[in-house]
């Protein structure tokens, strides 16, 4: 039996157990799908550029120009008061705060405050460096910002905030068959460089051992990197092996080029990533340069979360990530949350949103994210969340790129609205965004 046989085996077995969920849930998973019909292909060109540079889209069909709403890219800013005040314990690495670019003559001070610099991040794809420092004893998180924003006004500082894996709880597959993508060849998405940030990944694992996949993990040297199910759930979403039996069963684009960074270990019995690990994973990932990065991941944003983003994204990078699992009333998840990320959250086989994504202004589309076939280390497994909705539409933004289209995300989210099944209230709401998307890719 091969590799993959044996891994088909161990799943059927593992799903006795939602045989009947199987049964009741075909019936409308069928209907849906007959009900939205074929796909497009991607159908637009760039012909000529505005008068500040950016490419004018039109599509090729009708000849219109592609409408493009524009949204602000947030300033990188210390705390304010009132957001000093809002700080919660729970979302965050206790302790400890991260400096951005810090002036070296501050060293003394810091020391002599009772400040310890633990880490001195020197990343030079983002050309910056970042200082991981914990407090005083005698100091909280709060008045530990707001001494060092009173003794150096100047200065980059914020709490070091925690992540959590965007997926939420198992639950049969419908999904490509709701976004048009369908089986494709092994070469699929051959060229296009591809990242993500997320938790472990097992590179060994039958649908990833024969892939363009290299892994960095980004935990801290004296903490056990978390496991590998989700990441490597994830990574084999985007770039696994198509099953022998089922061609259904593997990754989106097959034939691209993965780099995956882990920033999750444990800490007190749970994974936990933070925003120091992102932070490095971001600039192994910008040296490699990938065109869009996926982030399967979800916190509280900052103003070191802010920087960060910011930097990918003037380097051109494209950041596709999570809406996050917390619930409709839940605080804004972050990466996601960043007015130029592309926000993702997820739906059934009915169309219905998934109950426990968050929902908000910052959720752009929907795809399909509940009762997913994933590859996990041991076998495959039906799981559902956010963080499984994501690699959809961050495959559909690396055929836009890789066939020429600009990395601005409002363009991009504006092509990708051309392709969307509205959902929910008419027009985008906080639940669904601007819907499904359904994109056939060009290579198949």
């Amino acid at each position: 039996m091969s590799d993959w046989g044996r891994y088909v085996f161990r799943a059927v077995t593992a799903a006795v157990f939602v045989f009947t969920l199987a049964l009741s849930s075909f019936a409308s998973s069928a209907w849906a799908q007959d009900n939205l019909g074929d796909p497009p292909s991607p159908s637009w060109r760039i012909l000529k550029r505005d008068a500040e540079g950016r490419p004018i889209i039109l599509d090729k069909g009708t000849g219109r120009e592609l409408e493009v709403e524009k949204t602000e890219t947030p300033d990188a800013t210390p705390p304010s008061e009132s957001e000093i005040n809002k700080i919660s314990p729970s979302n965050l690495m206790r302790g400890q705060l991260l400096l951005v670019n810090p002036a070296r003559n501050i060293r003394a001070q810091l020391e002599n405050d009772g400040f310890r610099i633990l880490e001195e991040m020197r990343l030079h794809a983002m050309g910056a460096e970042v200082w991981r420092v914990s407090i005083p004893p005698s100091m909280s998180e709060k008045g530990a910002l707001r001494k060092l924003k009173k003794d150096f006004p100047d200065l980059l500082v914020d709490t070091n905030q925690t992540f959590d894996l965007s997926a939420g709880r198992f639950g049969p597959d419908f999904s490509r068959g709701f976004v048009g993508w369908g089986p494709v060849s092994p070469g699929c998405g051959a060229g296009m460089r591809i990242g993500m940030i997320d938790g472990a990944v097992d590179i060994n694992t039958p649908p990833l051992r024969k892939q363009r996949v290299s892994y960095e993990g980004f935990n801290a040297k004296d903490r056990k990197p978390a496991g590998e199910a989700h990441g490597t759930a994830v990574a084999s979403m985007l770039v696994g092996r198509p099953a022998d039996a089922d061609k259904n069963i593997g990754g989106l684009l097959p034939g691209a080029s993965l780099y995956a960074a882990g920033i999750f270990e444990m800490r007190g019995g749970k994974e936990v990533g933070n925003l120091g690990n992102m932070l490095k994973a971001a600039d192994w990932l910008l040296k490699n340069r990938i065109s869009v990065i996926n982030m399967s991941i979800a916190g509280g944003g900052n103003g070191v979360m802010t920087f960060v983003l910011n930097k990918l994204l003037e380097e051109g990078v494209v950041v596709v990530a999570a809406a996050g699992n917390n619930g409709p009333r839940a605080e804004p998840a972050w990466p996601a949350a960043h007015p130029k990320v592309i926000a993702v959250t997820a739906i059934d086989n009915q169309l219905n949103i998934y109950e426990q994504a968050n929902q908000g202004a910052y959720v752009d589309f929907s795809a399909p994210g509940v009762n997913l076939v994933t590859t996990v280390p041991d076998g495959l497994k039906l799981q559902s969340g956010t963080s499984f909705a994501s690699p959809f539409i961050t495959a559909m933004v690396a055929i836009h790129l890789d066939a020429g289209f600009p990395t601005d995300p409002d363009q991009l989210r504006a092509s990708l609205r051309r392709y969307t099944k509205d959902l929910g209230q008419s027009g985008k709401d906080d639940a669904f965004g601007w819907g499904l998307v359904r994109l056939k890719p060009t290579c198949r």
